[in-house]
């Protein structure tokens, strides 16, 4: 999940310096504090670019305003990184969703290698090997982990599935940034990214609920009506205030 290095990330961050600029300065003198310039590269490369720069100025500046409070900053750090790793937000969306609502308590290895051998039979995976599909089915359960929503040892092949929460902060964190993406109203409520906290349609009612008591948006539900009227301008100003 890189939680503590998306937390350095954003305390290095110059929001006075182009976006290839800081990018530059943090891997050339290792800001992140990683082993090397390489390893320090890498993340960016394939994790903390892709979730945090690439999709614009707002995402680090509306991190900077949760990183004091833990939970609601790793519910931002959850949608972005699902955001772009569609296995992560499969797993969590489907399988997971499913497994909850059926009462389980927890999640194994054995039971998501098995996940990803259906869908390599499917050919939506490439035929991984038995070992790649463990490690992999291990990666998934590990960083739901870290994103607390599930819990459990980290080298356990047994993760624990945690209650279903997600703070207001969060919410309105993931609510705004699907309205960013051109969801309608009624998408965004209906929307499955929820799924990725375990959230069934009643929970995402009672969220809106109390986002609108923070003052960040009003929400209207009338049989199949739904309005979002946010009421303010950017990502930052509606996280601010919801904090």
């Amino acid at each position: 999940a890189l939680i503590n290095d998306t937390r350095r990330l954003v305390q290095v961050w110059d929001p006075g310096l182009p976006a290839e600029k800081n990018v530059q300065r943090i891997i050339a003198e290792n800001l992140l504090g990683l082993p090397s310039k390489a390893r320090a590269s890498d993340a960016f490369t394939y994790a903390l670019r892709p979730r945090y720069v690439d999709p614009g100025p707002d995402i680090l500046s509306a991190l900077t305003e949760m990183v004091s409070e833990r939970s609601a900053f790793v519910d931002a750090c959850y949608f972005e990184t699902a955001r772009v790793d569609g296995l992560l937000a499969r797993f969590a969306e489907g399988p997971l969703f499913e497994w909850h609502n059926q009462g389980r308590l927890a999640a194994s290895v054995d039971d998501t290698v098995e996940w990803l051998e259906k869908l390599i039979a499917n050919g939506d995976l490439p035929d991984w090997s038995e070992t790649l599909r463990r490690r992999v089915a291990q990666g998934l359960l590990s960083t739901l982990r870290d994103f607390e929503v599930l819990s459990g040892r980290g080298r356990s092949p047994r993760k624990e599935i945690a209650p279903r929460r997600l703070t207001t902060p969060g919410f309105v964190y993931a609510a705004y940034r699907l309205h960013q993406d051109g969801e309608s109203s009624r998408a965004i409520l209906s929307s499955v990214v929820w799924r990725r906290w375990l959230l069934e349609d009643t929970h995402v009612l009672n969220l809106f609920h109390r986002a609108q008591g923070s003052g960040a948006l009003r929400f209207e539900s009338v049989g199949s009506a739904v309005r979002i009227d946010w009421l303010h301008d950017s990502l930052p100003e509606v996280v601010r205030a919801a904090l």
